[in-house]
């Protein structure tokens, strides 16, 4: 995956890779991702793709220091596919705004290849669904298509195809992160979070005494919730 990013005409990249993403957010207005992992070992990855993805390249200024002019960075949100019915389908074909989807089938898994064989026939037909709609005289049937949806299959996952599947989704952060001008790399966020806490964490245990105005009101605060106020 590395080789080819870095090699191959950027015609030729994985469309997750090529800053879909960035138009999915900027130029048809679909500010949430779903990850839909059809493999059960999946099932947490797209939670390190919430760190990798808004952490990194949810910024309000460019690398020059001028604000940003558009949304950066999607909502991602998931569901192992193999459990979630379609509990948020229905709100994703037909809703506003909508969401962008990734599809993550396998071909064969760890458990019953049957069942695996009808999982791979739903992601499929949702994709289809997604991108095509249905017409129908009665508006409440109507789906306008038209979603964009991408379906990353691999045959199996083994340790090589998740480090695959890991380095497609870093190069995508980094491709988004060039055309919106920001630093992906930047955590100054998250570390202003974590000095927050350190000062506020004996506030909380009940030792130490405010010594900022603002900490003397997230004391009060805090007071008044102890207090049931």
């Amino acid at each position: 995956m590395d080789e080819h990013f870095l090699t191959a005409p950027w015609q030729q990249e994985p469309a997750d890779a090529d800053g879909a993403g960035a138009w999915n957010i900027n130029f048809l207005q679909l500010p949430t991702l779903a990850v839909l992992p059809y493999d059960d070992r999946l099932a947490r990855f797209p939670a390190y793709l919430q760190q990798l993805d808004m952490e990194s390249n949810g910024k309000r200024v460019r690398m020059d220091g001028s604000p940003v002019r558009c949304e950066t960075a999607p909502v991602i949100w998931e569901n192992p596919a193999t459990t979630r019915s379609t509990r948020f389908s229905r709100c994703c074909i037909r809703a506003r705004p909508g969401a962008a989807l990734d599809f993550l089938p396998s071909l064969s898994s760890c458990g019953d290849n049957s069942a695996q064989d009808l999982a791979i026939a739903n992601c499929l037909a949702q994709a289809e669904a997604f991108a095509f709609g249905q017409d129908s005289t009665n508006p409440h049937q109507v789906h306008e298509g038209n979603r964009p949806s991408t379906v990353v299959m691999f045959r199996e996952l083994n340790p090589a195809v998740l480090g695959a599947l890991v380095a497609l989704y870093e190069h995508k952060v980094f491709t988004q992160s060039v055309c919106w001008g920001i630093n992906a790399f930047d955590q100054w966020g998250v570390e202003l979070g974590k000095k927050l806490a350190t000062a506020i964490a004996p506030l909380v245990a009940g030792i130490g005494e405010a010594n900022t105005a603002s900490l003397r009101g997230t004391l009060r605060t805090l007071s008044d919730l102890k207090g049931g106020r």
